[in-house]
This record gives C-alpha cells, sequence and structure tokens, in this order.
C-alpha cells in the first residue's frame, strides 16, 4: 500500500507514500524526475509530487485493479490498463481522460509507450499484445 522511494547511491530510504489503500501494482516517473505515478488494486492511479512526497491528484476511471502505468517520453500523457480489460489514457497535467482502449478480452497487465510517443503497446491475460496507434 505504500511506494518507498530510495536514494541509489547511499541506498538510504529518502521518504514513504502513503494514500493507496490496497496493494501498489505499478510505478512510473516522468522524463522531467518531477512527477511519480503509481497504479493499485484499490482501482486508482495517485499522481505524486517526487520531490516533495505530496500527492497531486487520484485518478478514478478504472473498475477493476490497475496494474500497469506509463508516461509518454514528453511528459505529458499517462496510460494505465486494468483487469477491467480496458487502456485509459490520461492528461497527466489535468487528470482529464482522453479516451479508453477496448479490444482485449481479458485483463491487461502490461503497457509501453514508444520513444516517439506514437504507439502505445498493451499485453493482456487473453494471450495477445496490442499496438495501438495513438492520434492526437
Amino acid at each position: 500500500k505504500t511506494i518507498k522511494i530510495w536514494n541509489l547511491a547511499t541506498g538510504n530510504l529518502i521518504r514513504t507514500l502513503s494514500g493507496h489503500s490496497n496493494d501498489v501494482s505499478s510505478v512510473a516517473i516522468s522524463p522531467d524526475g518531477q512527477t511519480l505515478v503509481s497504479g493499485s488494486l484499490d482501482n486508482t492511479i495517485k499522481i505524486w509530487n517526487l520531490a516533495t512526497g505530496n500527492l497531486i491528484r487520484t485518478l478514478s476511471g478504472h473498475s477493476d485493479s490497475v496494474d500497469s502505468v506509463a508516461i509518454s517520453p514528453d511528459g505529458q500523457t499517462l496510460v494505465s490498463g486494468s483487469l477491467d480489460n480496458t487502456i485509459k489514457i490520461w492528461n497527466l497535467a489535468t487528470g482529464n481522460l482522453i479516451r479508453t482502449l477496448s479490444g482485449h478480452s481479458n485483463y491487461v497487465y502490461s503497457v509501453a509507450i514508444s520513444p516517439d510517443g506514437q504507439t502505445l503497446v498493451s499485453g493482456g491475460d487473453d494471450k495477445t499484445i496490442k499496438i495501438w496507434r495513438v492520434s492526437r
């Protein structure tokens, strides 16, 4: 239910982020290193200020556990994959839902975004990997 931030050089614990009401399944850090995003079995996504540890906002929209989160290379878009069989694309700065992608017939376990930010790849329990072209 927590996220621990560690100093890689010393191995010292910097801080613990608390706020999820169930296990944390995935984390991602924005390209500028300022924001941490976490997905949880509590069906939410939390956006944190990495420097202060403060919670910026909570995104609710999935009807089941959020198993995977990814941030686009430009730091503007957040993608989440869920056990509700969907992928959601969010505006990271505002928290607004941009769109929901349906196509998996079972849980979505993993999401990734290409370096140019135009392609999204998802892996699911339906034994498929889907490649999505994301237009802005």
